[in-house]
């Protein structure tokens, strides 16, 4: 009888620590994407400076793919008025500490400060030869992705 007790006692000791120690309520589901369309905002002014220099890059087809580390861009490169204006526009004093420096006889200016490299910055330069810009577009993986078999 002794023994039977014994076990009596250890099987409630182990019933009482399972409840005590019961499983962690699992994690709610991340919540579904918003898929409504996001308000827009009229463009700023100096958004000519971007729409005339793809423009132009469009239409004498400077444009080119720029690959790395999982991103894919679009690059425009115009050249010109276009290129001088956006030069000119990025020149404006309070620009972004590290935006400006001189390479190989060229200025350049960038939209943002360059911390690491020009991958996916967008800068114009002038010197010999004239004023040239580079405009990137993020496409992610969509640019370079096999289209669906067909079958």
């Amino acid at each position: 009888m002794r023994r039977f007790s014994g076990l009596v006692l250890i099987f409630a000791a182990a019933a009482v620590s399972a409840c005590s120690t019961s499983p962690k309520p699992l994690p709610l589901p991340p919540p579904a994407p918003d898929l409504s369309e996001p308000q827009t905002l009229p463009a700023p002014g100096k958004s000519v400076l971007y729409t005339d220099c793809i423009g132009q890059a469009i239409d004498r087809s400077a444009v080119t793919r720029v690959s790395g580390e999982g991103v894919e861009l679009l690059r425009f490169t115009c050249t010109g008025a276009p290129a001088q204006r956006f030069y000119e526009a990025l020149g404006v004093p309070g620009g972004a500490a590290g935006s400006t420096w001189t390479e190989g006889g060229r200025s350049f200016r960038s939209t943002s400060a360059i911390r690491e490299s020009l991958f996916g910055a967008d800068y114009c330069s002038t010197g010999p030869g004239g004023a040239t810009c580079q405009i990137h577009l993020n496409t992610g993986p969509f640019l370079t992705a096999a289209p669906p078999a067909r079958g």
